[in-house]
């Protein structure tokens, strides 16, 4: 296997001017007072773009090999600390991998990537050669790289005035991995496409910017099973569930049926297809003089699990990621009857 010769160009000016400027990326949310509830996530998300020519791995592949790429250490706490300039000219794809394609099947959530021999016939399941899953991450950092554009993404997820926002804080190109367990593991290449103002404009569609990708992203808010890729940052605030179904009763938010699109009218949202049960009616001597039905209630704290369906933009000239929000779907947590959480199902989807 041959060794990368990476040069790491340290610039004295561009450091001292980034140690000026660089302020924590969540600095944000403690001084814009209308963020009602604020989160952190760290995902693997695809961006496959949907014309091959703006093919973001590709893009920062050439970047690296041919000349630098300007990269982002990180510190333990999660802030930048420093940027770099990352330069892999002898970067190039692993034996393994060649002859091999790529596909993301679309019923997988969250997502994993196969690498499949494409000399093999569809019908032929032998055609999988190898699968990458989602959060898992290796340590192996030999070179060579893959044609997938798996990106790992540091999201932001704010709530204020009754809308959701996501802010790409930065990206890291990921390379596929043979760590002898399956699935295999992704390599974060470095950060890149560091953005640190949350108020930064989407500049709209242009020669620079394009759409890259639409993708549906999980994400999870339980208090009780804490996720490894998802946390709140405003902790000491209500969960969102509780802020989402306010902004309902105001008439701010529209929850639709996920299926026909269909209405659910606010003051029917906690009982809406909410089991019905049948109890027993009785009079002061304990007779039984009766029954009624009495519709079940769900708990507006059980809304923490979310999917939302994303437009991917990236402006290749300043190097940034926006996610354009088309519709966020409200997963709702199951128990047994201890309280403990089964499982999750889908609610309701607010549209953009």
């Amino acid at each position: 296997m041959k060794k990368c010769a990476i040069t790491l160009a340290f610039t004295t000016i561009f450091f001292s001017a980034f140690a000026q400027t660089a302020l924590s990326y969540t600095a944000f949310i403690q001084q814009d007072t209308a963020i009602q509830w604020s989160a952190e996530s760290d995902k693997v998300i695809n961006l496959s773009p949907k014309v091959q020519a703006y093919s973001l791995k590709k893009w920062y592949l050439d970047k690296i090999r041919k000349g630098e790429a300007t990269a982002y250490k990180m510190k333990n706490s999660g802030d930048v600390d420093s940027a770099y300039q990352l330069s892999m000219p002898e970067l190039e794809t692993q034996d393994w991998l060649k002859g091999l394609s790529i596909e993301i099947p679309p019923y997988k959530n969250p997502k994993e990537w196969y690498f499949y021999d494409k000399n093999i016939p569809n019908e032929n399941y032998g055609r999988y050669k190898y699968r990458v899953g989602d959060q898992k991450f290796s340590a192996d950092s030999c070179c060579g790289c893959d044609d997938a554009d798996a990106f790992r993404t540091k999201q932001i997820l704010n709530y204020k005035n009754g809308k959701f926002n996501i802010y790409n804080i930065f990206i890291s190109p990921l390379c596929a991995r043979q760590t002898g367990t399956v699935p295999m593991g992704w390599y974060p290449l470095c950060n890149v496409a560091y953005n640190d103002k949350a108020d930064r404009k989407f500049p709209g569609v242009g020669k620079d910017v394009v759409l890259l990708n639409t993708d549906i992203i999980d994400y999870e808010f339980n208090r009780e099973y804490p996720s490894a890729s998802d946390s709140v940052l405003t902790g000491y605030r209500t969960d969102i569930g509780s802020l989402v179904y306010q902004d309902i009763l105001k008439g701010i938010i529209k929850p639709v049926e996920i299926v026909n699109g269909k209405l659910i009218p606010a003051k029917k949202f906690l009982n809406w297809n909410m089991p019905v049960d049948t109890i027993s009616a009785y009079n002061d001597n304990g007779e039984v003089t009766g029954y009624r039905t009495v519709q079940q209630e769900r708990k507006i704290s059980d809304l923490t699990h979310l999917l939302i369906k994303q437009d991917l933009y990236f402006d290749f000239k300043n190097e940034k990621l926006y996610s354009h929000i088309k519709w966020i779907e409200l997963i709702e947590e199951i128990h047994t009857s201890s309280g403990h959480t089964l499982g999750y199902r889908p609610f309701c989807r607010i549209y953009y």
